[in-house]
């Protein structure tokens, strides 16, 4: 779904270029005829109308660039949901694992030797939980584990240590999914601010060029309708709401 402020600016972009694309002949009419008089000997008067159809292409292709931008960016969000998930699945089975271990370990060998093995409560944050897990299995690796207070009860160590290595290996590959998926989208959030940013600079310059000619065209009204905001860039004051500054009413 595209954010507020791009289709706040698309709007005010669709009215600006409709605008200047259904009023460019009659105003370039207009202002070729006040203008023609001011001609030196030799030079020859541009297409008025052309010059406000090609300010509305150039503002309808920035309009349109910053959109793809934006589309793009929440299309990458949407792909982050499934990674996040299987990360989040991982984490939890490799959370479960630990605390199964721990009651196995304190039920059959004591209190004493399962502080030996887990140096704290289990993490909740994946990153923390991975490098718990790996402390944990290098610990059960290393220490020697008393008799067993439970008569014939007994902990495989090494299947245990590999049943943990195989857990944390899973869930280190989601969390590098993860990693991935914010590059991805740190990367189009940057293309599409870097969108906006562009659009905000060609609207400035196409909205305020066009109620100049249409206000030296005598189109006072239609000048107020294309009047950039002097609030919110890449809007009309028309759809900002601008409060102050207004074009007075025509008499």
């Amino acid at each position: 779904m595209a954010s507020k402020q791009i289709t706040d600016r698309e709007k005010s972009a669709l009215a600006v270029v409709s605008v200047g694309e259904t009023q460019a002949e009659a105003t370039g009419a207009a202002l070729e005829a006040l203008l023609k008089p001011h001609l030196a000997k030799g030079e020859t008067l541009p297409s008025m109308a052309l010059v406000l159809t090609l300010i509305s292409r150039a503002l309808d292709t920035s309009k349109t660039r910053m959109v793809t931008a934006d589309a793009a960016h929440e299309a990458e969000l949407g792909d982050d949901e499934p990674v996040r998930r299987a990360r989040d699945e991982a984490a939890s089975n490799l959370s479960d694992k630990i605390v199964e271990l721990r009651e196995v370990i304190t039920g059959v060998y004591g209190a004493a030797a399962a502080s030996t093995v887990f140096s704290g409560p289990t993490p909740e944050d994946p990153v923390v939980l991975s490098r718990f897990a790996g402390e944990v299995a290098t610990q059960l690796g290393k220490i020697k584990l008393p008799a067993p207070r439970i008569k014939g009860a007994k902990l495989d160590t090494a299947e245990t240590v590999s049943g943990l290595q195989e857990h944390r290996a899973l869930l280190d590959t989601q969390l590098k999914g993860v990693a991935r998926e914010l590059r991805e989208a740190q990367a189009t959030l940057d293309a599409k601010t870097k969108a906006m940013a562009a659009y905000d600079e060609v609207f400035a310059g196409a909205a305020t060029a066009m109620t100049g000619l249409l206000r030296f065209a005598g189109e006072k009204e239609l000048a107020a309708k294309v009047r950039p905001s002097t609030r919110r860039p890449g809007q009309t004051a028309i759809d900002a709401e601008d409060k102050t500054g207004t074009e007075p009413p025509v008499k």
